[in-house]
């Protein structure tokens, strides 16, 4: 390129240019070439990474509905002590308490009690 420059010759000015312009398409040729190695790999990847997300989103299902289904029985446990409860209370109400509210020992009483056993 440098010789045809300084060259007044046709022939050369016109291989010089010839030459650049194969240069010039070649370049473009391996730059497309490596776009599109690029791109595919690049789908490649995602690809792969919807495939892995689809994994772990199906994991994530499994896991919720094992831990909605582990809660709900736990509830339904308390929900029945609860039950239980509620019974016995009712017995106790039912049975009648033998003292008054005016009759049960105030905490005074009960430390004044306390004081006088030791």
């Amino acid at each position: 390129m440098s010789i045809a420059l300084f060259s007044q010759n046709q022939w050369i000015l016109r291989a010089a240019a010839v030459l650049a312009v194969l240069v010039a398409i070649a370049a473009s040729v391996l730059i497309r070439h490596q776009l599109v190695v690029e791109r595919l790999a690049h789908s490649d990847d995602r690809a792969q990474v919807a495939q892995e997300y689809s994994r772990i989103t199906s994991a994530r299902v499994v896991e919720n509905a094992e831990f909605v289904d582990l809660m709900q029985r736990r509830l339904d446990r308390i929900d029945q002590r609860l039950d239980k409860i509620d019974e016995e209370v009712a017995t106790v109400v039912a049975a009648g308490d033998k003292h008054s509210q005016a009759d049960a020992p105030t905490v005074v009483d009960l430390k004044l009690r306390g004081l006088a056993a030791s």
